[in-house]
């Protein structure tokens, strides 16, 4: 599975912001694994659509 261009475009505005510090892509989910500098959203999951969610919610 390919990355979609809402998920790219969400990854190139982190990387922008200086606000990634490492991203990893699962090809058998299509979602991107994020590492970033906030405490409150330190590891999140960026889905097909664009959307980032806490790792916690996915299953």
């Amino acid at each position: 599975m390919e990355p979609t261009e809402a998920q790219y475009l969400i990854i190139n505005a982190l990387e922008t912001l200086e606000l990634l510090e490492y991203r990893l892509y699962d090809e058998d989910t299509g979602f991107w694994r994020i590492y970033t500098p906030s405490p409150i959203l330190p590891v999140a999951i960026v889905l097909q659509n664009g959307e980032i969610v806490p790792l916690s919610w996915i299953s």
